[in-house]
């Protein structure tokens, strides 16, 4: 089964950085990971006590959720934040995002309300990074098989890219044996088959007729192109 996030924003597609103008540039696949609601009707409700909230539904099944934590129209009421945020954060980590938060290149993860409890955890984000990044978060769950907090800060690393790199040292080693050895290996495979292509003769007949250093030079262009 397939780790998704929940994410819950209520700006609409014409405001800017809304969640749904970003999840309009998903691919199929990359929006098969994603639940996106406007409004809380159907996750969490507050008690008849008005001091707890209910959950609606079982939270575990996301990895992560994004919140939009508006100061003017709060999804989540100021009083219950920290109940909801202690409760979600036991199987899921929490993202917080507005318009009003700082920018940092590095994951910003603080305690919630130490008064509620010490372990609920939220990262969070400046709006605009949130939707910048938000696609190269989700392809680092389909690049590695898990989502890598990283990507939705940094917009200079790349995911794909990374492992793109990863996979060429692996085929530099193979290169000390052999040329062949390189071609035929299992790191040259899924480097190609990350960016579409497949291993046929002639893709390894060019290859077999390169110098290594040719070898490693074409592959490093070859990531930086596509």
């Amino acid at each position: 089964m397939l780790d998704k996030i929940l994410i819950l924003d209520d700006k609409a597609y014409s405001e800017d950085f809304s969640t749904s103008k970003v999840l309009s540039n998903l691919t199929v696949v990359g929006l098969s990971l994603v639940e996106y609601y406007e409004n809380t009707e159907s996750l969490w409700l507050a008690s008849d006590n008005d001091d707890d909230i209910n959950l609606m539904r079982d939270f575990s099944n996301y990895s992560f959720i994004f919140i939009h934590d508006s100061f003017e129209n709060p999804l989540v009421r100021d009083g219950l934040k920290a109940v909801l945020f202690e409760k979600l954060s036991r199987t899921s980590k929490i993202v917080l995002f507005s318009g009003s938060r700082a920018e940092s290149e590095i994951p910003i993860e603080r305690i919630y309300d130490e008064k509620i409890s010490k372990d609920t955890f939220c990262y969070e984000i400046l709006r605009r990074q949130y939707f910048n990044n938000l696609q190269n978060f989700i392809d680092s769950y389909l690049v590695s098989g898990k989502y890598q907090i990283k990507y939705l800060y940094n917009p200079y690393i790349n995911p794909k890219k990374d492992k793109a790199y990863t996979l060429l040292e692996n085929i530099k080693t193979d290169l000390e044996e052999s040329i062949e050895c390189a071609i035929e290996s299992n790191s040259f495979n899924e480097l190609l088959s990350m960016y579409g292509y497949e291993n046929n003769s002639e893709i390894s007949n060019r290859f077999l007729n390169m110098t290594d250093d040719s070898f490693v030079e074409n592959l490093e262009d070859f990531i930086e192109n596509n």
